[in-house]
Order: structure tokens, then sequence, then C-alpha cells
């Protein structure tokens, strides 16, 4: 525990500690997490195993988690993202056919 403090700043092992030695949420660790897409996904689905609300304003501005994040966490439509999605064609591709499942 002595090293937490250090470990909860980088985002990839702060994800595998709580993920791996934790085995539980880490809140003080969130807010780093959070900042490195990539890891907050991942931490949403395997450490929270569901929404992570307070990350979602980061999520929903890159196009590609977005969509990861719509099909694999919400697993449905996620309004907010959409706007977001659309900037980049192969996510909006993805999204509507794998989410959307339609036009």
């Amino acid at each position: 525990s002595e090293a937490e403090p250090y470990i909860m700043k980088d985002p990839r092992w702060a994800y595998y500690y709580a993920r791996d030695i934790i085995k539980k949420r880490w809140p003080e660790a969130e807010k780093y997490i959070m900042k490195e897409l990539y890891y907050a996904y991942y931490y949403a689905e395997n450490v929270i195993k569901g929404r992570w609300s307070e990350a979602e304003p980061y999520i929903m501005k890159d196009p590609r988690w977005a969509y990861y994040y719509a099909k694999d966490i919400i697993k449905g439509r996620w309004p907010e993202a959409e706007p977001y999605i659309m900037k980049d064609p192969e996510s909006t591709y993805m999204y509507a056919e794998n989410v959307i499942k339609g036009r």
C-alpha cells in the first residue's frame, strides 16, 4: 500500500492494480484512469462491470471508444455520444451495424 500513491497516477498500472490486486473499484485512482480512454473502457468493462458515468464525458468524445462503449458496456444506443461517433466514418458504420442494427 505504500506504493499506491505512485501507482494510482499512472492510468495503465492503476487499472491493472485495481483489476488484479484490489479486485474492485479504486475510487482514489479513477480520476487518473478515466483520462486514458483505453484503460477507462477496460476499467468499466472489467472492474466496474458496467457503466462508468464519471468517465463517460471523456469516452464519448472519441468516436472509436464511444462506439465500443455503446456496444459492449451500454449494450445499446448512446444518444449523447452519437454526434461524436458521427465524426468518424468507420465508427459510424460500425455503430449503425452493431448497435443500431440499421440506418
